[in-house]
């Protein structure tokens, strides 16, 4: 198999693997130094969806800060709002393994929903 060097040196099945490594920061890193098509493809796809699930936990943790001090409502907020937490951590974990392997066996790999968001960013 031929390797592909792309503008910053490396592999190109590699710097697709690295967009994701470090969720979304090394998704912009990626997007805004790299030229290959297939990198920035991937670069926005991890910017997108890391940085959507990452916003969405920040929003939704803050949500549950808010409301902790409300008597009985801030213990069922808390204990909800707690648990959606830990699913969007457990969400954002498994689907990071996943985008990582598929970047390394698909250079072509897009997830359905996204890939419609990073058509309007490139």
């Amino acid at each position: 198999m031929m390797q592909r060097i792309t503008t910053l040196g490396l592999d190109e099945r590699l710097e697709r693997v690295l967009a994701y490594a470090f969720l979304w920061v090394s998704g912009l890193i990626f997007f805004i130094f790299e030229k290959n098509s297939n990198v920035r493809w991937h670069a926005a796809q991890s910017l997108i969806t890391f940085g959507s699930l990452g916003l969405l936990t920040f929003i939704v943790s803050l949500l549950k800060r808010l409301l902790e001090p409300i008597w009985l409502i801030g213990w069922l907020s808390s204990f909800g709002l707690g648990l959606l937490i830990d699913i969007l951590g457990w969400v954002t974990l498994l689907l990071w393994i996943w985008l990582l392997i598929q970047a390394w066996i698909r250079p072509d790999y897009r997830l359905p929903y996204v890939s419609n968001w990073v058509r309007y960013l490139l």
